[in-house]
């Protein structure tokens, strides 16, 4: 079969999607020598994503989830003549045509709750309003879909009338490098925090990270040596910032921007603990790679978090800032829960692989061998 992978969700940039893209094809380059495969990238500074005799890439400026994209067309992947087309989002060109379609489903943000999708109303009408019509033309259209958890499989079956039989759950994994932890020196970690005791947090600032909560949460906190640490790029750190100065903890947070992998394990390996209180994820898979380095974990008791992480980290409502609060501070008194969280974190992530990732995708396309042959018009 010919197989096209649109990975235009990787960016050169890290970022949690641009992870599961990268990591899912490598892995399964590593598994399938018989297909061929045409991946779909943008440009990027970075060499191929796989470099087997199998797989070859094309580039592909026009973002995967841009309005130009959802709305005028699939010519450079038409021509293809793709026997499997399978969108790394849940996003499709407009007028995509393969033999068969698969998309991986991540969540149901634009569609449910676009008001947490982006904090600034403008963009936040425009993209919702793309947003809804690109997911639910994208689900519609797909012959098989690949959720990324069973909160997001749940949610398609029972509130968005998708049939069970087109559905599949697919979890993401770990890489072994993040259950090694990190190993080197204290260097990896930002001087102004390096010799400090800190609260990790990872990810953008988008309404639905919750971080305002969590800023109050830390405020809350009578512990005048803490830090709290924010990693990761948003337009929404300004705002975080000025109510960390309302607040009176302005001195005590720090924005790092954009990290390396090696600085992100150094801040899951040096923290007390990670804390991730999200309203939605489709997935989390910080939690995990937070896991996977022994960090302990703090993250909400909804959505797919509770379902990753289980009873393997400390579970609060993430809509109640005393909740939050709670669960720090009983962080902060039981260093032996801290070790223990972490024990059970490093376990629960060793259950989750890339390999075992890559077999079931592998699974999904092989339903389609037997009706391979050239695309429908």
């Amino acid at each position: 079969m010919k197989i096209c992978i649109d990975a235009r969700s990787l960016r050169d940039t890290p970022t949690a999607l641009g992870r599961y893209a990268a990591t899912l094809v490598r892995h399964i380059a590593l598994q399938d020598r018989d297909n061929d495969y045409v991946v779909v990238r943008r440009p990027s500074r970075h060499g191929p994503i796989a470099e087997q005799e199998n797989f070859r890439e094309i580039e592909i400026s026009c973002d995967i989830a841009a309005p130009r994209n959802i709305l005028t067309g699939a010519r450079a992947i038409n021509a293809l003549r793709a026997d499997v087309y399978h969108s790394l989002f849940h996003f499709l060109p407009a007028g995509v045509r393969a033999g068969k379609v698969v998309i991986t489903l991540h969540d149901f943000i634009w569609v449910d709750r676009p008001d947490l999708a982006d904090g600034r109303r403008l963009h936040r009408w425009v993209k919702g309003s793309l947003g809804r019509i690109g997911v639910k033309r994208a689900v519609a259209a797909a012959d098989s879909i690949i959720a990324v958890s069973e909160t997001t499989r749940r949610a398609a079956i029972d509130d968005h009338a998708v049939p069970a039989a087109k559905i599949t759950t697919i979890y993401h994994g770990v890489d072994p490098e993040w259950r090694l932890g990190f190993n080197g020196q204290d260097s990896a970690l930002p001087t102004a925090f390096a010799n400090r005791r800190f609260v990790f947090s990872l990810g953008n600032s988008l309404p639905y990270k919750n971080l305002p909560r969590l800023l109050r949460a830390f405020a809350a906190l009578a512990e005048p040596d803490l830090l709290l640490v924010f990693a990761g790029r948003g337009e929404g750190n300004a705002q975080l910032l000025d109510l960390a100065r309302q607040l009176g903890v302005a001195d005590r947070v720090h924005f790092t921007g954009a990290l390396s992998d090696t600085q992100i394990r150094a801040c899951f390996t040096g923290a007390l603990f990670f804390a991730f209180p999200s309203l939605i994820e489709g997935f989390g898979l910080p939690v995990l790679e937070a896991m996977a380095c022994g960090a302990p974990v703090l993250t909400s008791n909804c959505s797919s978090l509770a379902e990753i992480a289980a009873d393997h980290a400390l579970l609060v409502d993430p809509t109640d800032v005393d909740s939050i609060a709670a669960g720090m501070r009983r962080f902060l008194a039981e260093p032996e829960l801290r070790q223990r969280l972490g024990q059970q974190g490093q376990q629960r992530a060793a259950t989750f692989t890339w390999e075992t990732s890559a077999r079931q995708t592998l699974q999904v396309y092989g339903q389609f061998a037997d009706s391979a042959g050239a695309p429908s018009d």
